[in-house]
Protein backbone atom coordinates (compact mmCIF):
# COMPACT_ATOMS: atom_id res chain seq x y z
CA UNK A 1 0.00 0.00 0.00
CA UNK A 2 1.45 3.72 -1.00
CA UNK A 3 0.01 6.80 -0.33
CA UNK A 4 0.84 9.70 -3.20
CA UNK A 5 0.22 13.29 -3.29
CA UNK A 6 0.42 15.41 -6.12
CA UNK A 7 1.25 18.89 -5.23
CA UNK A 8 2.89 21.80 -7.07
CA UNK A 9 2.13 24.84 -5.14
CA UNK A 10 1.80 27.35 -8.25
CA UNK A 11 -1.31 26.47 -10.09
CA UNK A 12 -1.96 25.64 -13.66
CA UNK A 13 0.42 23.30 -14.40
CA UNK A 14 -1.50 20.22 -15.13
CA UNK A 15 -1.86 19.36 -11.22
CA UNK A 16 -5.49 17.86 -11.45
CA UNK A 17 -5.47 16.79 -14.83
CA UNK A 18 -2.19 14.40 -13.55
CA UNK A 19 -4.08 13.23 -10.34
CA UNK A 20 -6.92 11.82 -12.92
CA UNK A 21 -5.07 10.59 -15.58
CA UNK A 22 -2.50 8.90 -13.33
CA UNK A 23 -5.54 7.37 -11.08
CA UNK A 24 -6.95 6.09 -14.42
CA UNK A 25 -3.57 4.73 -15.46
CA UNK A 26 -3.05 2.77 -12.24
CA UNK A 27 -6.71 1.52 -12.32
CA UNK A 28 -6.14 -0.23 -15.95
CA UNK A 29 -2.69 -1.43 -14.64
CA UNK A 30 -4.56 -3.48 -12.16
CA UNK A 31 -4.22 -1.67 -9.34
CA UNK A 32 -6.93 -0.55 -6.81
CA UNK A 33 -7.18 3.30 -6.72
CA UNK A 34 -8.53 5.90 -4.15
CA UNK A 35 -8.37 9.78 -5.05
CA UNK A 36 -8.89 12.31 -2.39
CA UNK A 37 -9.68 15.73 -3.34
CA UNK A 38 -8.20 17.83 -0.75
CA UNK A 39 -9.05 21.60 -2.88
CA UNK A 40 -11.25 23.37 -1.23
CA UNK A 41 -12.22 24.34 -4.46
CA UNK A 42 -13.18 20.91 -5.78
CA UNK A 43 -11.64 21.29 -9.58
CA UNK A 44 -11.28 17.57 -9.47
CA UNK A 45 -14.25 16.62 -8.57
CA UNK A 46 -16.05 18.62 -10.66
CA UNK A 47 -14.01 16.99 -13.76
CA UNK A 48 -14.92 13.88 -12.88
CA UNK A 49 -18.83 14.30 -13.29
CA UNK A 50 -18.89 13.75 -8.99
CA UNK A 51 -21.49 15.97 -7.18
CA UNK A 52 -20.50 17.95 -4.57
CA UNK A 53 -20.48 15.48 -0.99
CA UNK A 54 -21.98 16.60 2.61
CA UNK A 55 -19.52 17.74 4.42
CA UNK A 56 -19.40 14.62 6.44
CA UNK A 57 -19.04 12.43 3.18
CA UNK A 58 -16.49 15.12 1.57
CA UNK A 59 -12.80 14.68 2.24
CA UNK A 60 -13.16 16.75 5.11
CA UNK A 61 -14.64 13.77 6.86
CA UNK A 62 -11.18 11.97 7.08
CA UNK A 63 -10.34 14.29 9.47
CA UNK A 64 -12.61 13.23 11.82
CA UNK A 65 -11.12 10.98 14.80
CA UNK A 66 -13.93 8.56 13.91
CA UNK A 67 -13.79 8.21 10.31
CA UNK A 68 -13.32 4.97 8.83
CA UNK A 69 -12.17 4.51 5.29
CA UNK A 70 -13.33 0.91 4.62
CA UNK A 71 -17.08 2.12 5.18
CA UNK A 72 -16.65 5.75 3.97
CA UNK A 73 -19.00 6.56 1.03
CA UNK A 74 -16.87 7.08 -2.49
CA UNK A 75 -17.87 7.74 -5.98
CA UNK A 76 -16.81 5.63 -8.87
CA UNK A 77 -15.08 7.38 -11.56
CA UNK A 78 -13.20 6.02 -14.65
CA UNK A 79 -10.55 3.53 -12.82
CA UNK A 80 -10.82 4.81 -9.48
CA UNK A 81 -12.66 5.33 -6.43
CA UNK A 82 -13.17 8.86 -4.85
CA UNK A 83 -13.64 11.26 -2.26
CA UNK A 84 -15.16 14.58 -3.55
CA UNK A 85 -14.06 17.61 -1.98
CA UNK A 86 -16.96 20.20 -0.62
CA UNK A 87 -16.82 24.26 0.00
CA UNK A 88 -17.32 22.76 3.90
CA UNK A 89 -13.16 22.37 3.63
CA UNK A 90 -12.89 26.40 3.13
CA UNK A 91 -14.76 27.00 6.46
CA UNK A 92 -12.80 24.58 8.08
CA UNK A 93 -9.43 26.05 7.66
CA UNK A 94 -9.83 28.40 10.04
CA UNK A 95 -10.72 26.13 12.88
CA UNK A 96 -7.92 23.79 11.86
CA UNK A 97 -5.33 25.77 13.60
CA UNK A 98 -3.57 23.55 16.20
CA UNK A 99 0.09 21.73 15.20
CA UNK A 100 -1.75 18.36 15.58
CA UNK A 101 -4.81 19.09 13.45
CA UNK A 102 -1.83 18.10 10.61
CA UNK A 103 -1.83 14.40 11.88
CA UNK A 104 -5.77 13.40 11.51
CA UNK A 105 -5.47 11.71 7.88
CA UNK A 106 -2.29 9.82 8.39
CA UNK A 107 -4.35 8.50 11.66
CA UNK A 108 -7.03 7.72 9.23
CA UNK A 109 -4.96 5.90 6.96
CA UNK A 110 -3.47 4.12 9.18
CA UNK A 111 -6.37 2.79 10.48
CA UNK A 112 -6.76 0.79 7.41
CA UNK A 113 -8.53 0.13 4.09
CA UNK A 114 -9.12 -1.70 1.35
CA UNK A 115 -6.74 -0.10 -1.62
CA UNK A 116 -3.34 -0.28 -3.12
CA UNK A 117 -2.99 2.94 -3.28
CA UNK A 118 -4.29 6.60 -2.04
CA UNK A 119 -3.67 9.29 -4.72
CA UNK A 120 -4.33 12.36 -2.97
CA UNK A 121 -4.95 15.85 -4.85
CA UNK A 122 -4.26 18.91 -2.95
CA UNK A 123 -4.79 23.08 -3.90
CA UNK A 124 -2.22 25.14 -5.54
CA UNK A 125 -1.18 26.31 -1.64
CA UNK A 126 0.33 25.47 1.48
CA UNK A 127 -2.85 24.94 3.57
CA UNK A 128 -3.39 22.60 6.57
CA UNK A 129 -5.24 20.12 3.85
CA UNK A 130 -1.54 20.02 1.56
CA UNK A 131 -0.31 19.30 4.95
CA UNK A 132 -2.22 16.47 5.87
CA UNK A 133 -1.68 15.19 2.51
CA UNK A 134 2.04 15.47 3.14
CA UNK A 135 2.32 14.27 6.40
CA UNK A 136 0.46 11.08 5.33
CA UNK A 137 1.83 10.21 2.31
CA UNK A 138 5.08 8.07 1.23
CA UNK A 139 5.70 9.86 -2.06
CA UNK A 140 4.96 13.25 -3.63
CA UNK A 141 4.78 13.86 -7.66
CA UNK A 142 5.36 17.75 -8.68
CA UNK A 143 3.46 18.59 -12.09
CA UNK A 144 5.22 21.04 -13.33
CA UNK A 145 5.25 22.91 -16.61
CA UNK A 146 8.52 24.17 -17.63
CA UNK A 147 8.29 27.84 -17.61
CA UNK A 148 9.49 30.25 -14.89
CA UNK A 149 6.96 30.52 -12.47
CA UNK A 150 5.63 26.85 -12.19
CA UNK A 151 9.23 26.02 -11.94
CA UNK A 152 9.54 28.29 -8.83
CA UNK A 153 6.87 26.99 -7.33
CA UNK A 154 7.76 23.35 -7.80
CA UNK A 155 11.40 24.22 -6.45
CA UNK A 156 8.85 25.97 -3.33
CA UNK A 157 6.91 22.15 -3.30
CA UNK A 158 10.43 20.57 -3.17
CA UNK A 159 12.02 22.93 -0.15
CA UNK A 160 8.29 21.89 1.73
CA UNK A 161 8.58 18.24 1.46
CA UNK A 162 12.10 17.97 2.84
CA UNK A 163 10.85 20.00 5.54
CA UNK A 164 8.12 17.63 6.05
CA UNK A 165 10.06 14.77 5.93
CA UNK A 166 12.86 16.03 8.55
CA UNK A 167 10.26 17.46 11.20
CA UNK A 168 6.81 14.97 10.46
CA UNK A 169 7.05 12.38 8.11
CA UNK A 170 10.37 10.67 7.75
CA UNK A 171 8.47 8.04 5.43
CA UNK A 172 8.34 10.69 2.67
CA UNK A 173 10.62 9.93 0.06
CA UNK A 174 12.49 12.85 -2.15
CA UNK A 175 9.66 14.27 -4.33
CA UNK A 176 9.58 13.57 -8.33
CA UNK A 177 9.15 16.20 -11.03
CA UNK A 178 6.50 15.40 -13.57
CA UNK A 179 7.16 17.86 -16.81
CA UNK A 180 3.59 18.70 -18.21
CA UNK A 181 2.29 20.75 -21.30
CA UNK A 182 5.70 20.36 -22.73
CA UNK A 183 5.29 22.15 -26.25
CA UNK A 184 8.15 20.61 -28.47
CA UNK A 185 8.20 24.26 -30.48
CA UNK A 186 8.91 26.65 -27.64
CA UNK A 187 12.55 27.38 -26.77
CA UNK A 188 11.78 28.26 -23.24
CA UNK A 189 10.32 24.98 -22.93
CA UNK A 190 13.37 23.09 -23.59
CA UNK A 191 15.71 25.56 -21.53
CA UNK A 192 13.77 24.85 -18.37
CA UNK A 193 13.32 21.36 -18.46
CA UNK A 194 17.14 21.06 -18.93
CA UNK A 195 17.14 23.17 -15.74
CA UNK A 196 15.91 20.96 -13.69
CA UNK A 197 17.23 17.59 -15.23
CA UNK A 198 20.72 19.21 -14.47
CA UNK A 199 19.90 20.59 -11.27
CA UNK A 200 17.51 17.41 -9.99
CA UNK A 201 18.90 14.47 -11.90
CA UNK A 202 16.97 10.94 -11.41
CA UNK A 203 14.14 13.45 -9.50
CA UNK A 204 12.94 14.34 -12.57
CA UNK A 205 10.67 11.60 -14.10
CA UNK A 206 11.87 11.14 -17.78
CA UNK A 207 8.72 10.77 -19.40
CA UNK A 208 7.12 14.03 -20.03
CA UNK A 209 3.48 15.08 -20.50
CA UNK A 210 3.22 16.98 -24.16
CA UNK A 211 0.03 19.32 -24.98
CA UNK A 212 -2.23 17.08 -25.85
CA UNK A 213 -6.15 18.25 -27.05
CA UNK A 214 -7.30 14.45 -25.97
CA UNK A 215 -6.55 15.59 -22.43
CA UNK A 216 -8.80 18.77 -22.74
CA UNK A 217 -11.58 16.96 -24.36
CA UNK A 218 -11.77 14.33 -21.74
CA UNK A 219 -11.50 16.53 -18.95
CA UNK A 220 -14.54 18.28 -19.94
CA UNK A 221 -17.39 15.58 -20.01
CA UNK A 222 -15.15 13.68 -17.04
CA UNK A 223 -13.97 10.97 -18.94
CA UNK A 224 -10.07 10.46 -19.43
CA UNK A 225 -8.49 9.68 -22.01
CA UNK A 226 -8.11 5.74 -21.66
CA UNK A 227 -11.81 5.68 -22.02
CA UNK A 228 -11.76 6.80 -25.85
CA UNK A 229 -8.44 6.29 -27.86
CA UNK A 230 -5.36 4.76 -25.78
CA UNK A 231 -3.61 5.68 -28.55
CA UNK A 232 -3.98 9.47 -28.33
CA UNK A 233 -0.96 11.25 -27.15
CA UNK A 234 -2.50 12.17 -23.49
CA UNK A 235 -3.02 8.55 -23.08
CA UNK A 236 0.42 7.56 -24.21
CA UNK A 237 2.43 9.81 -22.40
CA UNK A 238 0.02 9.43 -19.02
CA UNK A 239 0.60 5.35 -19.38
CA UNK A 240 4.32 5.73 -19.51
CA UNK A 241 4.01 8.37 -16.63
CA UNK A 242 2.47 6.02 -14.48
CA UNK A 243 4.98 3.26 -15.28
CA UNK A 244 7.57 5.01 -14.37
CA UNK A 245 5.64 6.23 -10.91
CA UNK A 246 5.24 2.67 -10.31
CA UNK A 247 8.77 1.54 -9.80
CA UNK A 248 8.70 4.04 -6.78
CA UNK A 249 5.25 2.83 -5.35
CA UNK A 250 5.61 -0.58 -5.41
CA UNK A 251 8.93 -1.53 -5.60
CA UNK A 252 10.12 -5.21 -6.63
CA UNK A 253 10.57 -7.19 -3.05
CA UNK A 254 13.64 -8.85 -5.01
CA UNK A 255 15.78 -5.62 -5.36
CA UNK A 256 17.70 -4.20 -2.08
CA UNK A 257 17.35 -1.03 -2.97
CA UNK A 258 14.02 1.29 -3.72
CA UNK A 259 14.82 3.66 -6.59
CA UNK A 260 13.15 6.40 -4.25
CA UNK A 261 15.89 5.85 -1.88
CA UNK A 262 19.22 6.28 -3.70
CA UNK A 263 20.41 8.55 -6.08
CA UNK A 264 21.41 12.78 -5.86
CA UNK A 265 17.30 12.97 -5.71
CA UNK A 266 17.42 11.32 -2.33
CA UNK A 267 20.57 12.54 -0.45
CA UNK A 268 19.04 16.03 -1.36
CA UNK A 269 22.21 17.09 -3.64
CA UNK A 270 21.62 18.73 -6.63
CA UNK A 271 23.48 19.07 -10.11
CA UNK A 272 24.32 22.36 -11.75
CA UNK A 273 21.92 24.91 -12.41
CA UNK A 274 23.33 26.06 -15.86
CA UNK A 275 20.34 26.65 -18.06
CA UNK A 276 20.16 28.59 -21.88
CA UNK A 277 18.67 32.16 -21.90
CA UNK A 278 18.40 34.99 -24.25
CA UNK A 279 15.80 36.51 -26.15
CA UNK A 280 13.37 33.68 -25.75
CA UNK A 281 13.16 34.51 -21.74
CA UNK A 282 11.94 38.23 -23.30
CA UNK A 283 8.56 36.60 -24.16
CA UNK A 284 9.64 35.61 -27.77
CA UNK A 285 8.53 32.22 -28.19
CA UNK A 286 10.51 30.82 -30.89
CA UNK A 287 11.06 26.85 -32.22
CA UNK A 288 13.76 24.84 -30.42
CA UNK A 289 16.56 24.75 -32.95
CA UNK A 290 15.01 27.54 -35.16
CA UNK A 291 16.77 30.63 -33.88
CA UNK A 292 18.82 31.03 -36.92
CA UNK A 293 21.96 30.60 -35.33
CA UNK A 294 22.85 27.87 -37.77
CA UNK A 295 23.43 25.62 -35.40
CA UNK A 296 22.76 22.22 -35.70
CA UNK A 297 19.04 20.94 -34.81
CA UNK A 298 20.24 18.74 -31.45
CA UNK A 299 18.71 14.97 -31.14
CA UNK A 300 15.36 13.72 -29.17
CA UNK A 301 16.01 13.65 -25.71
CA UNK A 302 15.50 10.17 -24.45
CA UNK A 303 12.03 9.86 -22.19
CA UNK A 304 11.10 13.56 -24.13
CA UNK A 305 9.28 11.80 -26.57
CA UNK A 306 10.74 12.17 -30.58
CA UNK A 307 9.80 15.72 -30.90
CA UNK A 308 11.06 17.02 -28.11
CA UNK A 309 14.39 18.64 -28.35
CA UNK A 310 16.78 20.33 -25.82
CA UNK A 311 20.02 22.30 -26.44
CA UNK A 312 23.01 20.31 -25.26
CA UNK A 313 24.93 22.25 -22.00
CA UNK A 314 27.81 21.72 -22.91
CA UNK A 315 27.83 23.49 -26.53
CA UNK A 316 28.59 26.23 -27.26
CA UNK A 317 25.36 28.78 -26.55
CA UNK A 318 23.78 29.82 -30.43
CA UNK A 319 24.24 33.95 -31.20
CA UNK A 320 22.75 36.27 -29.00
CA UNK A 321 21.83 33.78 -26.14
CA UNK A 322 24.14 33.13 -22.85
CA UNK A 323 24.00 30.85 -20.08
CA UNK A 324 22.61 31.74 -16.84
CA UNK A 325 20.83 30.35 -13.96
CA UNK A 326 17.48 29.99 -13.41
CA UNK A 327 17.02 33.18 -10.56
CA UNK A 328 18.81 35.42 -13.25
CA UNK A 329 15.86 34.93 -15.75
Amino acid sequence: MSVLTICNHKGGTGKTTSSIHLAAAFGVRGHRVLVVDFDPQGFLTRMVGAPEPAPEASSLGLLDPAADLRSFPVHAASGFDLIGSSMALTKAMRSLNKPTDVMWLRETIRAGHDYDLILLDTAAALSVFTMNALVASDHVVVPVTPEYQPVVGAEQTWQTARLVRSKLNPRLQAPRFLLTQVDARLTRHARYSDYLRQKYAEAVLGTAIRTSSSLAVASRDGRTVFDARVTTRGAVDYAAAAREIEADLFPDPSTDESPAASGPAASGTVASETVVSGPAASGADTEAGGDGSGAPEPAARPGLGAAFVYRDPEADAPAGMTWTTLDAL
